[in-house]
């Protein structure tokens, strides 16, 4: 009779080591679960902040490039003044 207890108290010990490890395990996914739900609406926040710079850069792209164009029709305009006196 006390070989089965002590083997009884041994499953115990087993079951309650295990539902310990268990418990951690469930708090270490729900931190986990929430740590995700972070990291997903930072995703977003930085997709929306990606898709505004990416306008803003093809804003500056054509400004420019009409710039560029409208510095090679003074220079063009310049040349011709000069030439012409």
């Amino acid at each position: 009779m006390d070989e089965t207890k002590e083997i009884l108290l041994a499953i115990k010990h087993v079951v309650e080591v295990m539902d310990a490890k268990i418990t951690s395990i469930q708090h270490d996914v729900a931190v986990l679960k929430s740590d995700v739900a972070v990291l997903k609406s930072d995703v977003a926040v930085l997709k929306s902040d990606v898709a505004e710079l990416k306008k803003g850069q093809e804003r500056q792209d054509r400004i420019l490039e009409s710039l560029a164009l409208h510095s090679l029709e003074q220079e063009t305009v310049i040349r011709e003044l000069q030439r012409s006196k």
